[in-house]
């Protein structure tokens, strides 16, 4: 098997869920082109039009919103289901809790195990109308005039201060100001910029100006950095010489990719340049001999979905790599520390887990298995590049997830020479 060549690969998951959410509310017909529509951002567009959004699908991943303004959603005939995409629950319980009709929001086995009071209390003690599940989901909404000028987020979640922000904007009197424990990805504010509002950012606390209206937008989504990541390994571990080209890489999406150049990777990046108000530009990716490495509190929110594949990377690299601070890694689409510490294990590899992190000694020789997903996609890939790189019978039971986010992901590896036998 031979690694090499040049591609293009899906739009990055946020901005798409956040350009369907924020152009459904801005005024006029917005364009997104290069948009990921797989099953967590389709979850996203189907409430919209049952929201009385148009959204219409064109060709090759592009489409057209037809924005009905900050006021203009309608109130739906039925529960509103985010299916597994909790990036979908959030941001959405900060606009739902604005509005003036009642609504429900609810979601798949897999999303209601997944924590919602992060958002939803801090809104309740702000003064909005919102009943959850045992602070999951599903949760219903209640019309309520509330507002607030201040509100604190304790996670590192960019899911919930966007569901703050998004909540922000029908504030039309006062700014409204977001502090976090730590500052976290910040595509919702370049977004909001490109539609006309103003943010100002001072250390830990992000403030947003009153608007009335949010201007539409012709956008081009970049490629996704947590996708990109599976080819990256690949191509760490078997090319000799890969070019992913146009990836997003904003400064709070390539902790992976520093990371991997702390570990000793052949990677550069090449024709660097902003779009839309994102850095964006082409991964170059070599076969490389990796060396530990340890990561701690501050780096893991900057690559949280990029641990399960830097875990299979760990076991191959020499040396002793240790996770600390990394307990919001249990809270994803799995509990994503069992998750690998059961995918290590069940192919006869030792890693050593704690609540809040592990520890892999490497390198590992991995036998073959079948790897238990959880139904998470990127456990799932994370298991499909095992096979490809160090043992034909590592196999995941479940690939049908990996549609979640990369629908595209097996015809990708075929064009750059993998050939996946599932």
């Amino acid at each position: 098997m031979k690694i090499k060549g040049s591609i293009n690969i899906i739009g990055d998951k946020s901005l798409s869920h956040r350009a369907v959410i924020l152009c459904s509310i801005a005024s006029g017909v917005s364009r997104i082109k290069n948009i990921l529509l797989s099953g967590d951002t389709k979850a996203t567009i189907q409430i919209f039009r049952q929201l009385g959004v148009e959204i219409n699908e064109i060709n090759n991943n592009e489409v057209e919103v037809h924005g009905v303004g900050l006021h203009g959603l309608r109130k739906p005939d039925g529960p509103l289901n985010a299916v597994n995409s909790g990036t979908t629950a959030r941001l959405l319980t900060g606009l739902l809790s604005k509005q003036n009709f009642k609504s429900e929001l609810i979601g798949s086995t897999q999303l209601i195990k997944r924590p919602m009071k992060r958002i939803v209390k801090p809104l309740i003690e702000k003064g909005a109308a919102i009943k959850d599940t045992n602070g999951k989901l599903p949760i219903t909404f209640e019309p309520k005039d509330y507002k607030f000028e201040n509100i604190y987020s304790d996670k590192p979640s960019a899911q919930v201060k966007s569901g703050f922000l998004i909540a922000s904007l029908y504030h039309n009197d006062f700014p409204t100001t977001i502090t976090e424990d730590l500052p976290t990805r910040d595509h919702t504010e370049r977004m909001l910029n490109l539609m006309g509002v103003n943010t100002v950012r001072l250390g830990n606390s992000i403030t947003i100006e009153p608007v009335s209206s949010l201007r539409s937008i012709d956008y081009t989504v970049p490629g996704d950095p947590s996708s990109a990541a599976f080819l990256i390994a690949l191509g760490l571990m078997k090319s000799k010489k890969l070019i992913i080209k146009d990836v997003l890489l904003n400064e709070r999406r390539i902790g992976f990719l520093k990371i991997l150049k702390r570990m000793n990777a052949k990677i550069s990046i090449e024709n660097l340049e902003v779009r839309d108000n994102e850095s964006v530009g082409d991964i170059h990716v070599s076969k490389s001999n990796l060396s530990s490495v340890k990561i701690d509190k501050e780096e893991v929110s900057d690559m949280v979905d990029e641990f399960p594949i830097l875990t299979l990377l760990a076991t191959q690299a020499k040396g002793v790599t240790t996770v600390s601070g990394a307990s919001e890694l249990r809270l994803k689409e799995s509990d994503r520390i069992k998750s690998m510490e059961n995918f290590i294990q069940s192919l006869g590899g030792n890693i050593e887990v704690n609540p809040e992190g592990f520890k892999v000694n490497g390198p590992q020789k991995l036998k073959s298995g079948q790897i238990k997903t959880f139904e998470d996609h990127r456990i799932a890939m994370t298991s499909v590049i095992a096979n490809l790189t160090i043992n034909k019978g590592i196999k995941p039971d479940n690939i049908n997830c990996i549609s979640d986010s990369y629908p595209s992901f097996f015809s990708d590896l075929k064009k750059i020479g993998a050939n996946y036998d599932s």
